[in-house]
């Protein structure tokens, strides 16, 4: 049996340093962007200065897939996975309203509600990640064995490719059903 390093799957580079018992439990940063103002003018305004995807977002959440135990078997001529686990980093951006001077009650309210909202929305995007991350672990355990690590590793490549399709065509549902559903509520 032999143990070496992923080092031809692309989509996800990054420094492999593989242990067995790598956690796969998700790293998950918040980063805060500043806003100021009384009303909801103000803050929208500032919303639309400082907010991530230059503006074009309340909040977001950057996600990685990391590898965290990649590791094969090679026997009986063949090269197939021992493991195959991995993880995400989200680093989630929110705001935070620095200069709560408004007097008005239905404004911090609003705001209260608003900021829990996107802290939550962001939430699900990680949930979705945490489900892909499972997903391609047990898709390339699920391989067949290959003549070789390096087919197996051209096999491995597709499946990460799908799998990163289908997740960011998920993420972009997330966000339409949600855009759909806010403007129900709203418009």
């Amino acid at each position: 049996m032999q143990k070496r390093h992923w080092t031809h799957i692309a989509l996800f580079a990054a420094a492999l340093g593989l242990a067995a018992c790598a956690s796969t439990a998700p790293r998950i940063t918040t980063t805060y962007y500043n806003i100021n103002g009384t009303t909801g003018a103000d803050l929208d305004r500032e919303i639309a200065e400082k907010g991530p995807l230059k503006g074009h977002a309340l909040a977001s959440a950057a996600i990685k897939f990391v590898p965290v135990a990649i590791s094969y078997d090679k026997s009986d001529g063949k090269c197939r996975f021992r493991d195959a686990k991995f993880r995400i980093e989200a680093n989630v951006t929110l705001p935070r309203w620095r200069t709560r001077a408004s007097t008005d009650p239905e404004l911090r309210t609003a705001w209260k509600f608003l900021s829990a909202y996107a802290r939550e929305h962001e939430a699900v995007h990680v949930a979705i990640a945490e489900k892909y991350a499972r997903k391609i672990g047990e898709e390339l355990m699920a391989l067949p064995a290959k003549e070789t690590c390096d087919d197996l590793d051209k096999a491995a490549e597709r499946v990460l490719k799908r799998n990163r399709v289908e997740h960011n065509r998920e993420q972009l549902a997330f966000d339409e059903e949600e855009q759909q559903r806010l403007a129900e509520l709203f418009g």
